[in-house]
């Protein structure tokens, strides 16, 4: 890129030029591209770069197979050193394989008065690429996940599944925005992709209505005319709309006409379907829950939410409307009937009325938990709040009867037997949940939390199956902030079987006495004090928000608030005989004997990343081990990956965390690790950055895709199982981000106010719950601070929670660029083993060295760290 600028001939008079970010080929299955988290007007646009500066006030025209496109995008961005770039929305316009259009462009003018020579392009779509058998096993898997995690929210008069000979009228932007993942490090690029239009397409038995789809090749909203809507009547009397919203890393969501409710748009086309069409259907193809109290407005006919489903989500949807996949998913969150009846609504920083804040904006923010426990179906079950889906809520093409038996607690766990059976006449899938209602006591309680999930075998009509259930008494507790303990408390204890979080009532089981069930100690307990939502003085807890908000007079952290020192221990002696990577390999035991002879220089840039791999260098790796020589240090390259490798080179792209979630199948959240890890190692990558498993606090939360659910248990166990299934075939894996990472605004300076209770009960206890199923190579550390500490520099979280209380014993990482925010030696001495991404020089080895010298890290702890990695990636490299 350097070399094409100095080729320009330099001065003011020279006019602007306009070039291409590599091939112009434009994929339209990348609904939102990579630049979309930077600037949400790039959304479905090609990119052009500026060779000079340009005037943001003078219209130029952009014309695309000779129609006039009005809605680009002139912008410099910041993110790529103040580069002038040109989007052109192509989204709706590029809808075939293996087409060259024409691009006009003319009329723009530089920041010197310039207008540009007018310029033409050829921009090309992809090629169609066909499955290959070796991939077939991972591509089935990728497509049972989306098929499982599609869940039926409404089936009026059983109007689905549909019959095969229909033409569909598909209606909406949504149609050519179909959604298969995140954006971010939740974005997959898959070998190919399947979106619903090719999935009716391919298919013998449909035809699609290709009016309609040319129609909204205009990527708006808007209502066809009466003689399109009466041609689309005449071949099929049923309208399907869909509706899809884009979420990912750097910015959140808001409570926005568009985002979480339906745009002025959205709504007028909706009605008019209504009007016209005697059958409705509704797809959401959204990455988070939105309002939808829209299907009893406009009374309509279905409703389905398919997630984001993939490289195959298309083709599972289509599965799925027919009845060749009878829906099984449940809702792994809580639909509020409106936003604002969330009460974290009250501490979110909602951007409908004021900017939106990317991660990186130098503001900082505070985000006070003051509904404490009562996060999702906790909140609404006790406060008895209507809903417009439950928590675990979703419909099936056949019925099922739940029949618990044999319920007993023998002290040490609750044990009970359900038979489920398919009392319908399609085979299908029915997921057991069994809640707990704990009693108060001393301390208040939700007024039941989830403690066991199962999903059955796919029943025939008629067949049953027993399922076992077991859950240890420690799956129960309680977290008392007094006793510093987790405890049983004596009382009623009472169980609930079924489908959803309104399962029915089954039995109680009574404790006598009060038990403490694991001491402990009490742990980052915030200095701000702050009033928790009581379900036993509702109004007057209810959150107000006075606390959270934009912290103008802030600019630091800094000062950190008190935490307790951890000593560190290492007492390995330099051995005579040299120790090098390949004898750890062989024996794990020598790792402290390899530490022990590195140098302080040696230990500083071992803990520091060698850099990402984002650039033109690279192939899009998040970074790699610094391979110090003599040593034969491997590079051990990572790279983010939830739902896929997120590389520059095509692989395999998984359903989103969420979509996967709301299968409840255990098997299937392995097989998807397994999938990934497999991948990866084709690949050359021996680490994971996966999976993220923060809690949906806020629906809000633009990584919402990205994570599980908003019940700690449900996103432990999930996340346990994928990390399980992904280590099995030899991959690392890494769960991130640790601690209340719920949100995206201003996230390197957003500071989480929380009590100890919930961050035990909640927000730490969904990783503990996966660490239980299964201890990870690596964990991730969060941007945020929470009770006013960085995560990063937190010792009570790092040494305390993670190390001392639940064994960890892998190794820690920052995220990427927390350095920004926090002090290198501060992490280092609370325990983070791997600084990132680092960088080729000394920028952050110095620190580190001198941090030791000046007695800011204690060299044990640095060795300590250094021994972590080398342990750890022993196992994998």
């Amino acid at each position: 890129m350097d070399s094409f600028f100095a080729q320009l001939p330099p001065g003011k008079e020279d006019k602007p030029l306009l070039f291409g970010m590599g091939p112009l080929t434009y994929d339209f299955h990348d609904i939102d591209g990579l630049y979309f988290m930077l600037d949400r007007r790039l959304s479905g646009c090609l990119l052009l770069m500026w060779a000079k500066p340009m005037n943001p006030n003078v219209r130029g025209k952009v014309i695309f197979e000779g129609k006039e496109i009005s809605k680009w995008v002139l912008t410099s961005m910041k993110e790529m050193n103040g580069m002038w770039i040109l989007g052109v929305p192509l989204r709706g316009h590029v809808t075939e394989y293996s087409r060259a259009y024409q691009l006009h462009v003319e009329g723009f003018v530089d920041v010197d008065g310039n207008e540009m020579n007018p310029q033409d392009f050829v921009i090309n779509s992809i090629e169609r690429v066909e499955p290959q058998e070796e991939h077939k096993e991972r591509e089935r898997i990728a497509e049972q996940i989306a098929e499982e995690g599609i869940v039926l929210l409404k089936n009026k008069d059983k109007i689905l599944p549909l019959q095969s000979g229909i033409t569909w009228n598909l209606f909406g932007k949504g149609v050519h925005q179909f959604r298969n993942g995140a954006v971010g490090a939740g974005k997959i690029n898959p070998r190919y992709s399947c979106n619903f239009i090719e999935a009716v397409g391919d298919s013998s038995e449909y035809e699609v209505n290709e009016e309609l789809l040319e129609f909204y090749g205009c990527d708006e909203d808007w209502i066809p005319g009466e003689e399109i809507l009466q041609r689309a009547k005449q071949k099929q009397d049923m309208a399907v709309m869909f509706l899809s919203r884009a979420a990912g890393e750097n910015m959140d969501n808001s409570s926005a006409k568009g985002e979480y409710y339906l745009s002025a748009d959205e709504e007028k086309l909706l009605k008019k379907l209504g009007e016209i069409f005697s059958k409705v259907i509704v797809i959401l193809n959204v990455g988070y829950p939105i309002d939808t109290t829209f299907a009893e407005t406009y009374d309509v006919d279905a409703l389905v939410y398919c997630g984001y489903g993939g490289m195959l989500g298309g083709k599972a949807l289509l599965s799925v409307l027919s009845g060749k996949v009878n829906p099984s998913g449940k809702l792994p969150d809580t639909w509020a009937k409106d936003y604002f009846d969330i009460p974290a609504s009250r501490n979110f920083y909602d951007c409908v009325d004021k900017p939106r804040l990317a991660a990186d904006t130098k503001l900082y923010v505070d985000t006070c938990y003051e509904e404490d426990i009562y996060v999702g179906y906790r909140y609404f079950t006790t406060f008895e709040k209507e809903t417009a889906y439950p928590f675990g809520y979703g419909l099936s093409y056949t019925t099922f009867s739940m029949i618990p038996s044999k319920v007993q607690f023998d002290g040490e766990e609750l044990q009970l037997c359900v038979k489920v059976k398919n009392t319908g006449d399609r085979e299908g899938k029915e997921v057991l949940q069994v809640y707990i209602g704990k009693p108060d006591g001393e301390m208040e309680k939700p007024e039941r939390e989830l403690v066991y999930f199962e999903k059955t075998k796919e029943l025939q009509p008629g067949e049953e199956q027993i399922l076992k259930v077991k859950v240890p008494k420690k799956h129960m507790v309680s977290y008392s902030e007094k006793d510093a303990a987790y405890i049983l408390e004596a009382g009623e204890y009472k169980v609930y079987v079924g489908n959803s979080v309104n399962a029915p009532y089954c039995e109680s089981f009574f404790l006598e006495k009060f038990q403490k069930i694991k001491q402990v100690k009490n742990r980052m307990v915030p200095e701000t004090e702050f009033v928790r939502l009581s379900k036993f003085a509702k109004e007057e807890t209810y959150p107000t928000g006075r606390l959270s908000g934009v912290q103008n007079e802030k600019n630091t952290f800094k000062p950190y608030a008190l935490r307790s020192c951890f000593e560190a221990k290492f007492e390995a002696k330099t051995l005579a005989e040299k120790i090098t990577y390949s004898d750890v390999k062989k024996d794990t035991s020598k790792a402290e004997a390899f530490t022990a002879q590195l140098t302080l220089e040696e230990l500083a840039r071992i803990s520091v990343c060698a850099s990402a791999g984002w650039g033109m260098e690279g192939i899009g790796e998040a970074g790699k081990l610094y391979a110090v020589e003599g040593y034969e240090l491997p590079a051990m390259p990572v790279s983010d990956g939830n739902s896929g490798v997120n590389l520059r080179i095509t692989n395999i792209g998984l359903p989103s965390s969420v979509t996967l979630c709301a299968t409840f199948n255990q098997e299937l959240s392995k097989q998807a690790g397994k999938v990934i890890g497999e991948e990866a190692r084709k690949l050359g990558i021996p680490l994971i950055l996966a999976p993220g498993m923060n809690i949906h606090r806020n629906p809000l939360n633009g990584r919402q895709p990205e994570y599980f659910s908003e019940d700690p248990y449900l996103a432990g166990k999930m996340a346990g199982l994928y990390c399980q299934g992904m280590e099995e075939t030899g991959t690392a894996s890494c769960i991130k981000h640790l601690l209340a990472n719920n949100c995206e605004t201003s996230r390197k300076r957003n500071n989480s106010i929380i009590s100890e209770r919930a961050i035990r009960e909640i927000y730490f206890r969904a990783f503990e719950y996966a660490m239980e199923v299964h201890m990870p190579a690596s964990v991730m550390t969060a941007y945020n601070a929470c009770n006013g500490v960085p995560t990063a520099a937190d010792e009570e979280l790092l040494q305390g929670l993670l190390r001392e209380e639940n064994g960890f014993t892998g190794f820690i990482m920052t995220d990427w660029t927390t350095y920004d925010t926090v002090d290198v030696a501060s992490m280092v001495q609370a325990g983070n083993c791997w600084i990132t991404p680092g960088s080729m020089d000394d920028t952050y080895t110095t620190q580190i060295v001198e941090g030791v010298k000046n007695g800011t890290i204690k060299l044990e702890r640095l060795q300590e760290n250094v021994t972590s990695i080398i342990r750890s990636i022993a196992r994998f490299v």
